[in-house]
């Protein structure tokens, strides 16, 4: 029985994954409101009857593909930026594992404020993915506080840095108010962003377009 029991609980996992990645392939083209259950369902090969024995609305939809996507970043940063690792290159690991969940995941966030702002996410559901996001934050802060531990980053709050950098990240990826991607090139972005970091924007002693030190 119990291995029955499991076997449900995987078929069913698998089925809600395929429903999860229909739906952030159709996200990723146009915004929540414009897409409907039965776009979903049609993406996922699926009949609508169906979806609805997975979840009970299409912002239940929504929310579980941004929880399952930022699960995976927390648990990428946890591997890719363990305290073992030297603050210099946990940090570089840390702005590639960040750019490229905005890259491809970026386009959640903007109907995420909205439904916030209207009132249309469930506050519990809302509440999870928020938990998610400070957990990032967390994670990203770690990073930091280990750098300034060791004397390599500037002493500074490590939270605010890490909201810093994920501000960095995101006003590299998009632009205005509904946050439509650019044409950046991934390498060049992220050599960019590593070198903003790591030395700042402005020459070592120029001071308004002057040598400090003439």
């Amino acid at each position: 029985m119990a291995h029955l029991i499991s076997r449900r609980e995987r078929e069913k996992d698998f089925k809600k994954q395929l429903i999860v990645e229909a739906a952030n392939r159709l996200f990723s083209k146009r915004s929540f409101e414009a897409v409907t259950v039965e776009d979903i369902a049609r993406a996922a090969e699926f009949g609508k009857g169906t979806l609805y024995q997975y979840f009970g609305s299409k912002e239940e939809i929504f929310s579980y593909a941004l929880e399952t996507v930022l699960n995976r970043l927390c648990a990428s940063i946890e591997k890719e930026c363990p305290a073992d690792l030297t603050p210099r290159a946990a940090l570089n690991n840390l702005i590639t594992l960040n750019y490229r969940f905005y890259k491809k995941y970026g386009h959640l966030f903007p109907s995420l404020l909205r439904m916030k702002l209207d009132g249309s996410l469930n506050i519990g559901l809302y509440t999870e993915i928020e938990t998610l996001i400070k957990r990032r934050t967390s994670l990203t802060a770690q990073v930091f506080e280990r750098g300034i531990r060791d004397k390599v980053f500037i002493a500074a709050d490590s939270y605010k840095l890490a909201r810093l950098l994920n501000k960095l990240v995101i006003g590299l990826i998009f632009e205005g108010f509904e946050m439509k991607a650019t044409d950046g090139n991934v390498e060049k972005d992220l050599e960019l962003i590593k070198l903003i970091v790591s030395n700042g924007i402005i020459l070592k002693g120029e001071t308004n377009g002057r040598n400090a030190n003439s």
